[in-house]
């Protein structure tokens, strides 16, 4: 074992053992970050149905988690060695993949359908791994058969009721939670779970069950869900698929190729999906997104993009500030001030200066006030106070000015409140009259509410 590997075993075990010892843990992440400063590692998580305690070692806690290795960079973060320590002390949280910890999940075999759904019985091999037949697991026997049957008769809604049990069943044991979740995948085959998303479309009260049934039973289940999402422009009858999806970070290799893909609804889709994700690894995708032909795709790629403190993200983003598209200029500024991206606050006001359409200009200037870093919010009430006159030149026309006071308005943040207050004592009558409008409608509405 590695000086590494001890300190972020220790990490796992005091998650696991201590939760609330926040001390402690911030010590022990300390450590381990700190052993990878200068060169990266890579565990092994050992050789399934070995006698490693479930609990006790991080290879324990790997094999429970069905993690096959970790790889850590040199120079891995605190944080991402925290987000892969606190997900294997856990028994429910999924395994995360962050931009310097990669964790490589234990892969589920392929099993040919047909001959599957033909000759289930224990004697097939189906209660598990390595099992003797006086062993047989009982209800998950049971519960399988169950599945099969469902299936053989296509009567799917059953399918769904039985799968979901077998995963409620599978999570009741972390130590045998994988071999149960193996049997259920040999009883569900690709057909299988194709007609049970076909199901689910024309039955809205199976469409929950049926998501989870897909997202827990493995690759292609996920493929399923992917390729649902991608048949329908509409991500209104799909909703369900798009919201087990982005609970389902193992699905992220099959999602980016959608960002490939010809038809502008399905990089839509993508898009939106790695940005529910949140996975780091999808910036340089989404960074060429923000490039596409379609406003929609571009819009979707701002928001995931706005999703991540990164660099590579920022420059995106600044430079869709600059899209010939106002329309796209006006999506990337509210995702920008929705993402609270704060660094880019003078990118937003830069952007406002040099914009010449009234309604992007208010998009900017309510981003940057949303941001409400003290220079945006001082800039936009200068502008609001600076106007033109006989004597004056370097002021701002009126409908900038009055662009400005409406971003502050739209923010409605404490700041920006503050900001219309000056507005409405100090300004031109114009300005005033606007900022003290803005003012009267959020009294107003603070009443009603």
């Amino acid at each position: 074992m590695t000086v590494f590997t001890d300190a972020f075993e220790r990490l796992v075990l005091l998650l696991r053992e201590g939760p609330g010892d926040l001390r402690a843990h911030g010590a022990a992440a300390a450590l381990a970050a700190e052993m990878v400063a200068d060169l990266g590692e890579r565990v092994e998580s050992g050789v399934e149905g070995s006698a490693i305690p479930a609990g006790d070692t991080l290879q324990g806690r790997m094999l429970a988690r069905a993690v096959d290795w970790i790889e850590v960079d040199a120079g891995a973060s605190l944080e991402d060695l925290a987000d892969v320590a606190r997900a294997l002390a856990s028994d429910e949280e999924p395994i995360p993949h962050t931009r310097s910890v990669r964790a490589s999940l234990i892969p589920l075999p392929i099993f040919e359908p047909a001959p599957v759904l033909r000759s289930l019985t224990p004697a097939h091999g189906m209660m598990g791994i390595g099992r003797e037949s006086d062993d047989l697991d009982a209800e998950l026997e049971r519960l399988t058969r169950r599945i099969a049957d469902a299936v053989q008769r296509r009567s799917w809604g059953e399918a769904v009721e039985y799968g979901q049990a077998l995963i409620t069943y599978a999570d009741a044991s972390p130590v045998e939670r994988r071999t149960r979740m193996l049997a259920g995948r040999r009883v569900l085959p690709r057909p299988a779970l194709e007609a049970m998303l076909d199901h689910a479309l024309r039955h809205p009260e199976d469409q929950a069950r049926a998501a989870e049934v897909l997202a827990r039973i493995g690759p292609e289940g996920h493929e399923v869900m992917v390729d649902g999402v991608a048949a329908s422009e509409s991500l209104a009858a799909r909703k369900f698929l798009h919201d087990a999806l982005a609970r389902t970070p193992d699905a992220y290799p099959l999602i980016v190729p959608l960002l490939a893909r010809s038809a502008a609804h399905q990089v839509r889709h993508g898009a939106m999906l790695l940005g529910r994700l949140g996975d780091p690894r999808g910036i340089p995708a989404l960074a060429d997104a923000l490039r596409h032909a379609d406003a929609g795709v571009r819009r979707e790629a701002a928001r995931a993009l706005a999703r991540h403190d990164d660099p590579v993200a920022r420059a995106a983003l600044t430079e869709g500030l600059a899209h010939p598209s106002p329309v796209t200029r006006s999506d990337v500024a509210s995702a920008i001030g929705i993402g609270g991206r704060t660094a880019l606050a003078p990118a937003l006001m830069a952007a406002f200066r040099n914009e010449k359409e009234g309604g992007t200009r208010r998009a900017m200037a309510g981003a940057a006030a949303r941001l409400s870093t003290p220079a945006a919010l001082e800039e936009l009430v200068q502008v609001g106070l600076s106007r033109r006159g006989l004597l004056r030149r370097d002021g701002y026309p009126l409908e900038v000015r009055l662009d400005a006071a409406a971003g502050l308005a739209a923010a409605n943040t404490p700041a920006s409140r503050r900001c219309l207050d000056r507005l409405a004592r100090d300004a031109d009558r114009p300005v005033r009259e606007a900022a003290d409008r803005a003012l009267s409608v959020r009294r107003t509405s603070g009443r009603g509410g």
